[in-house]
C-alpha cells in the first residue's frame, strides 16, 4: 500500500477519536511554472486524523524542499517549505463534492490529492532566488548579476556625438 493511503477503520463510526500520525516520502508530479518537489526530496507530514460525524478530519502540516527558477535570472535554488493542513474527508462522495472536501473510500483516505493540492498552490509563480537580481540581458541574454554587457545604457548616435562631446565641456 502506497504511503499515503491510510486505512481509518479505527476512527470511523466513533466520533471525537483520534490518531496522530507522522510519515515522509517521494510524491510524484509536484511541479507548476519555476518550481517542483523533486522525487529524491521527501515531503514530510505529521498529522493528526479525527473521527467526524459526517467524516475524518485531518490538520497538521506537511513540510519540505521547492527547487526553483529565478523568474529574472533563471538560476536554480532551493526553498524549504512548510504548510498548515485542515481538511475534511467526507463518507458521502456528494458531500464531499459540495464542501470541496475530499473523500473517505472503504474506510481509506488517500492523502495524495490534499498534498498535492496544498503543494502545488503554494509553489511560488514569480521565485526570486534574491531581491536584488538584476535579471538577464533583454538583448544578449546575458547574466546581469555577473557581468555588465552594457545593452541597457543608452545607445550613443555617431551623428549626434560632437555635440555630446560639447555640452559636456560647459561649466
Amino acid at each position: 500500500m502506497h504511503w499515503l493511503y491510510i486505512d481509518v477503520s479505527d476512527l470511523v463510526g466513533k466520533p471525537g477519536t483520534s490518531r496522530i500520525l507522522s510519515a515522509e516520502g517521494s510524491i510524484q508530479g509536484l511541479n507548476s511554472g519555476l518550481g517542483r518537489v523533486d522525487e529524491s526530496d521527501p515531503v514530510h507530514i505529521s498529522l493528526t486524523l479525527t473521527s467526524r460525524e459526517n467524516g475524518v478530519g485531518v490538520r497538521g502540516e506537511a513540510w519540505g524542499r521547492f527547487q526553483l527558477s529565478c523568474s529574472r535570472c533563471l538560476i536554480e535554488y532551493g526553498e524549504d517549505f512548510g504548510l498548515e493542513l485542515n481538511e475534511m474527508f467526507y463518507f458521502e462522495p456528494t458531500l464531499a463534492e459540495e464542501k470541496d472536501g475530499y473523500e473517505v473510500k472503504d474506510q481509506t483516505v488517500d492523502l495524495e490529492p490534499m498534498l498535492r493540492d496544498a503543494i502545488v498552490l503554494n509553489i511560488p509563480i514569480k521565485p526570486v532566488h534574491a531581491e536584488e537580481c538584476r535579471g538577464l540581458c533583454a538583448v544578449c541574454g546575458a547574466d546581469l548579476n555577473v557581468t555588465n554587457c552594457r545593452h541597457g545604457e543608452d545607445p550613443v548616435d555617431i551623428r549626434w556625438a560632437p555635440l555630446k562631446d560639447l555640452i559636456a565641456d560647459e561649466p
